[in-house]
């Protein structure tokens, strides 16, 4: 039972995958609003935004389950990374245009609702 609702938690969606996908992308956007303003930190916040979308972009196929363990990780740290780099980048330096770093907000907000909504599909079945 238990791994049918781990298997059910788990399964992406392709809402939560573009969702997923897109983060960086909106936070690459802040970043070169920032970078615009010339705001201290952008170029470093943008950069690595960049990096993360294309690394999620790529079709990366690992036959070795070692392989994909460690692709799977490398995205993991990569997002978890961008999403600690933005926050301490909003936190440390109150960047402007708001609008651009509101996107990121509400983005966040959204990628919530959807993960709410992924439990409660798998605790349903």
């Amino acid at each position: 039972m238990e791994s049918d609702f781990l298997n059910r938690l788990l399964t992406p969606s392709p809402v939560m995958q573009w969702l997923l996908l897109l983060f960086p992308a909106v936070v690459l956007v802040a970043g070169l609003t920032g970078i615009r303003r010339r705001h201290n930190g952008a170029f470093r916040l943008t950069g690595l935004a960049l990096i993360t979308l294309v690394w999620l972009a790529l079709p990366l196929q690992f036959a070795d389950p070692s392989g994909h363990a460690i692709s799977v990780l490398v995205s993991t740290l990569l997002w978890v990374s961008v999403l600690a780099a933005w926050g301490a980048h909003v936190w440390n330096r109150w960047p402007s245009p708001v609008w651009a770093h509101g996107w990121v907000v509400s983005h966040l907000v959204t990628l919530m609702i959807a993960c709410a909504v992924a439990l409660v599909r798998a605790l349903s079945h």
